[in-house]
């Protein structure tokens, strides 16, 4: 059927919903709290905005040499954002460029912030060793090695730290690594040279000569090469070449002041009729420079007191006022034995954070004036006081009382450094070489001991433990078992084996001692710290003729009291034999 098309159509009926009337109060609620998210969102990305902005801008006067306007940057944006790593990177970098060791903070904060960044820990540890903190240097590579062993710059910066150390061969490898990951790299390339300077081959050395002179012509790396050639000459004799090679340095664009003083150290050394003329050179330079505490420091190590206490005097006042200078000119006037005009040159002094140098120095007066030892004990006392508990003053103190041969004090500075300082371990290790001067085996084993504590790991602080524990009859059951651990751990180690040698000797396993000794190579057994334990070793097994040569070699040795007892065991008529 066909529907009609004018048929009314009627309106659906209204929903619930549809019937309900909001109030005006809330719509005029939720506008506002619309309005108001739009605007945080706003605020927000403005605020994001604005730290970016910030941040290329401290980049752009960070490269510009804009300190202050650098400065306020910064503080912008840490305003906006108090852990914006960009503004603690931008803060390191720009305190390294101006060689200020208080860039280390900032680089830590970056580290903490960004734990995963291996660039940053790089650049730590980098920055670390720059300024003499080894110790945190260390700790850095030790925890990034898992991930940067494959990189080039971290085996450089691992070198260099174990090269602090001493340890040349280590140090060697590192570089040698650095370079084969990245052949092109010349500061690599230089380091490595510089390293095998110190080879006991000569022909490796005058390959690293040659090396080290070849890029000593590229200008970034002149400076270094040429130092690194001035210590070589000096060392082999070579003066000709050492004054010639001093010359190029000092007159190198950029060189340091420690550049020129090691051009006059070469012409003191050689008796160079030019040196008074260029020492007068050096301290005028000094004087324009802000450098007379390094002037006075370098006449002072060179047995130079009397000139540097003159020189000092006829500067004007303002230039020789800070307390690190006064503590050179009491070391000039000390150098030569002038105590009275040195106590009455310290009296009346006061020198602030390094006042405890000024009571040391004050109780050295005491006692060489003075027949009762009183006033300088007292005095010595007020200076351990006045350093407290910082551990740079008291390491100080300790190396200051060695110096003069005061063993006593020195030990009680450092003990007091391990206990209420943050430099316990320096200390430590200061103590290690005091006791050794000393011939302190129970006092080595004591120090020994709590380094070990600290580094647990540390094979050789393990294996200096069970030597002392075993010459002073500690524990030798548990230094049997770690010297075996060592020895298994690296069996070509010659120390590791004679430790582990003596180990079996003490516990009366001599047959087992001998067969480790005698694996190890003949040249090994002829270093002369391995030779007396290896003389003892065989005295037991009978051998006596044997054990009586290894003893002459083992006269050149630095040996500890007991050790010496142990080269003075009963004749061999008494001793076991060697199938035993």
């Amino acid at each position: 059927m066909k529907k009609s098309t004018d048929q009314k159509v009627e309106p659906p009926a209204e929903s619930p919903v549809a019937r309900r009337r909001f109030p005006l109060w809330v719509i005029i609620v939720s506008i506002s709290l619309l309005i108001l998210a739009i605007l945080g969102v706003g605020r927000h990305s403005y605020l994001g905005w604005k730290e970016r902005r910030l941040v290329r801008a401290a980049r752009f006067f960070l490269g510009a040499g804009k300190p202050q306007e650098l400065r306020l940057t910064l503080d912008g944006v840490l305003a906006l954002n108090p852990n914006n790593i960009e503004a603690f990177r931008i803060s390191g970098q720009a305190r390294l460029k101006q060689g200020d060791a208080k860039a280390l903070p900032w680089l830590r904060r970056v580290v903490e912030l960004a734990p995963e960044s291996v660039d940053d820990q790089i650049i730590l540890a980098d920055s670390a060793l720059r300024f003499g903190q080894n110790q945190e240097a260390e700790k850095v590579i030790r925890d990034v090695e898992p991930k940067a062993r494959g990189r080039a710059d971290f085996q450089d910066i691992a070198g260099r730290a174990i090269q602090s150390k001493g340890q040349i061969a280590e140090a060697e490898a590192h570089y040698a690594e650095a370079v084969r990951l990245a052949p092109d790299n010349h500061t690599y390339r230089l380091h490595l040279a510089v390293t095998r300077l110190n080879s006991q081959d000569p022909a490796i050395r005058e390959k690293a000569r040659a090396e080290a002179e070849q890029l000593s012509s590229e200008a970034p790396l002149r400076a270094e090469a040429l130092r690194a050639l001035v210590l070589d000459a000096v060392k082999y004799m070579q003066t000709i070449r050492a004054v010639s090679l001093a010359s190029d340095l000092n007159s190198t664009p950029g060189r340091f002041f420690s550049d020129r003083l090691m051009y006059l150290e070469v012409l003191h050394l050689v008796k160079s009729p030019d040196f008074h003329l260029r020492l007068v050179e050096t301290q005028q330079e000094a004087e324009r420079n802000d450098q007379i505490l390094a002037m006075l420091f370098w006449m002072n190590g060179n047995n130079l007191s009397v000139l540097a206490k003159d020189w000092a005097q006829r500067l004007p006042p303002a230039l020789v006022s800070t307390a690190a200078i006064r503590l050179e000119i009491a070391r000039s006037y000390a150098a030569f034995g002038d105590w009275k005009k040195l106590r009455f040159f310290l009296a009346d002094e006061k020198w602030g954070d390094l006042d405890f140098m000024r009571r040391a120095m004050l109780s050295r007066c005491y006692r060489e004036l003075e027949n009762s030892p009183t006033n300088s004990k007292a005095t010595w006392a007020e200076a351990i006081n006045t350093a407290g508990n910082k551990g740079d003053a008291l390491l100080a103190l300790a190396r200051l009382a060695m110096e003069w041969g005061w063993d006593s004090e020195a030990s009680d500075a450092l003990w007091q450094a391990v206990t209420k300082s943050n430099r316990s371990t320096e200390a430590l290790n200061g103590l290690c070489q005091l006791y050794f001067s000393k011939r302190d085996t129970a006092g080595l084993y004591r120090a020994y001991a709590l380094l070990l504590d600290r580094n647990p790991s540390d094979a050789n602080t393990r294996n200096n433990v069970v030597i002392f524990s075993l010459l002073l009859d500690k524990d030798k059951n548990r230094a049997e078992t770690t010297a075996a651990e060592l020895h298994a751990k690296e069996p070509g180690n010659p120390v590791y084996a004679s430790t582990y040698a003596f180990a079996l000797y003490c516990a009366g396993k001599n047959k087992q001692a001998l067969e480790v000794m005698n694996a190890m190579k003949p040249a090994e057994l002829k270093d002369p710290s391995v030779a007396a334990y290896y003389s003892a070793i065989l005295e037991k097994a009978g051998l006596t003729g044997k054990a009586q040569e290894y003893r002459e070699l083992a006269r050149n040795a630095t040996l500890l009291p007991e050790e010496e007892r142990i080269l003075n065991l009963a004749p061999a008529k008494s001793a076991p034999t060697a199938t035993e």
